[in-house]
């Protein structure tokens, strides 16, 4: 028998298949998948061929690193910008802290002592983070625990026990009609007159006035 598939609940479904033990022998192991029949088909179907061509990784040999990757390879359903950000903070600050642990054993306690050593030395040259940087880095970790755990590769998402970093709110202050009629005559002549003229009145951020700066 190669495997076969067994109802668990209205979308859940328990896969059991056979692998190649390290004896030589044969070993049963269990995968729960959730969604439709269809998915559970697939996910049989990729598992036994994996196990045919010597790639099957047990699950609990798979690092955290290997499911950040895994999953940000994958249909994240990120876009673009929000993909590379992700990326960014899987591998410069999750990755080399907690990426050689085992994800089914990632406990709080590593979120916590991870946080920690993020504000502590986690930047370039061993300087600290900000507790918006390490913020972000953990909302990545949780969102992929969020998806480990609601198909069941592990029990619960360890990251949504651990509270991450406060990030102080910082009060923007906007500037008066005085000073902006001193800014904008400061500036008559100067190439950067238009640029300021558009972000004060439009009120748009850096990031969206950079095609009109490329022009200049």
């Amino acid at each position: 028998m190669r495997g076969n598939i067994t109802r668990r609940g209205k979308a859940s479904w328990r896969l059991k298949f056979d692998v190649n033990s390290a004896s030589g022998g044969r070993e049963t192991r269990y995968v729960t998948v959730r969604g439709r029949r269809q998915d559970a088909e697939r996910e049989l179907t990729k598992l036994i061929a994996a196990q045919d061509a010597g790639t099957f990784i047990e699950p609990d040999k798979v690092s955290v690193a290997d499911y950040l990757r895994a999953w940000l390879d994958g249909p994240h359903g990120l876009a673009g910008k929000t993909y590379e950000r992700y990326k960014q903070l899987a591998e410069q600050q999750i990755n080399p802290h907690l990426g050689a642990q085992s994800l089914q054993k990632l406990r709080p306690s590593h979120v916590k002592d991870w946080h920690a050593k993020l504000l502590a030395s986690g930047g370039k040259d061993d300087q600290p983070l900000s507790a918006r940087t390490v913020l972000a880095a953990h909302r990545v970790l949780h969102r992929a625990l969020a998806l480990a755990a609601e198909t069941e590769v592990v029990s619960r998402n360890v990251a949504s026990v651990i509270k991450p970093p406060k990030v102080e709110e910082v009060e923007i202050e906007s500037l008066t009609a005085d000073q902006i009629v001193t800014v904008l005559a400061a500036l008559k002549g100067h190439w950067l007159e238009p640029i300021v003229v558009l972000a004060l009145s439009s009120g748009a951020r850096r990031g969206e006035l950079r095609p009109a700066l490329g022009r200049y």
